[in-house]
């Protein structure tokens, strides 16, 4: 893997044998996976959110936004979520007097 990484570093400043057709699809390809990973992550995080009533809208944005533009800040964002978002969610069942009771 890291000897793709070196290639324009080839001694005698030789061409890479990788023509424009390839890096433009090769670009394009990782960006649509950056762009399903992002949105995946936004969503969960969304409706993650919704659940433990937080501000799921900024969240959701807020997250997949930084995993589009800058990942690791994106992941550091989906850390701190994880740990700040709560651990009550509003579709647990809340017991409102003795069991058993009409």
């Amino acid at each position: 893997m890291l000897q793709f990484a070196l290639l324009p570093l080839q001694a005698g400043g030789e061409a890479a044998g990788l023509d424009q057709t390839t890096v433009l699809i090769a670009t394009v390809v990782g960006f649509i996976i950056g762009l399903v990973i992002a949105a995946g992550a936004g969503y969960w995080v969304y409706r993650d959110a919704a659940k433990r009533e937080n501000n799921e809208l900024a969240w959701g944005l807020g997250v997949g936004g930084l995993l589009l533009v800058a990942f690791p800040v994106g992941v550091v964002a989906l850390i701190a979520y994880v740990i700040i978002r709560g651990d009550k969610t509003a579709t647990e069942p809340v017991q409102e007097g003795p069991a058993g009771e009409w």
